[in-house]
Order: C-alpha cells, then structure tokens, then sequence
C-alpha cells in the first residue's frame, strides 16, 4: 500500500508474521507486529496504530508469483518466497513473507525508535 499524499511515497504493507517483533514497553494503543514502513532508507517492523490508517482504502489485486508491480521508486516482484521491494532511489530492498522480512542493500539493524518493533536504515 502507498499513500503518496499522507506518506512521501513510503511503501507500508501488513503482513501475516508467524514470529513478529514483541510489542516494545514503551508502547502504547493497539500493536500491529507486522504492519511495516518502508520508505527506501529506512525500515520498520511492528508499531502501534489505532485505526487502520491507508489500509482503509481496501485491497486490490492479488500480484501473481513471477508478476512485479512498478510506483514511484519502487519495484515490486512476488514469488513463492515471498513478495520483493526494491527501492532504486537508495538502492535498498527488503523481501517481505510469513517467514519474517529481510533487509538488503544499504538497510542494516539500528535502534528502534519509541513503540516500534525492529527498525533497519541506511
């Protein structure tokens, strides 16, 4: 999902984890383990939102396996590992499945901030 007018373009996605970030102490409001950001220099997993956000907005097709989808930055392919994104504007990208998310790219671990999971950046 993008919302380019309330988001600069960041690519979020929800994703079913079967092992998501625990919910941090500090957070507060409803915990999403598997609501993710990702904007081409940064990646977060796991945050707190009380309402569905640019979600609310449905879901559109399913993007079958072989099939990639271009927006913006982004370049999209999805097959039976999972679904990947790459940002060209930073040279990043990060695969995305039930198993967990995998950074690449300039993306390496960093500190969370406040009320999110796990956190990757440039």
């Amino acid at each position: 999902m993008t919302d380019s007018k309330s988001s600069a373009g960041a690519l979020a996605c929800l994703v079913d984890l079967k092992n998501p970030p625990p919910r941090p102490e500090d957070a507060y409001g409803e915990w999403k383990g598997g609501w993710i950001d990702y904007d081409g220099m940064s990646l977060r997993v796991g945050s707190v939102h009380g309402d569905p956000g640019r979600f609310a907005a449905g879901s559109g097709p399913e993007l079958p396996y072989g099939q990639s989808l271009a927006f913006g930055d982004y370049r999209c392919r999805s097959d039976q590992a999972g679904l990947v994104c790459v940002n060209y504007a930073h040279q990043s990208a990060a695969r995305f499945s039930d198993a967990g998310v995998q950074p690449f790219g300039c993306l390496q671990p960093a500190t969370a901030p406040p009320q999110v999971g796990e956190m990757f950046s440039c």
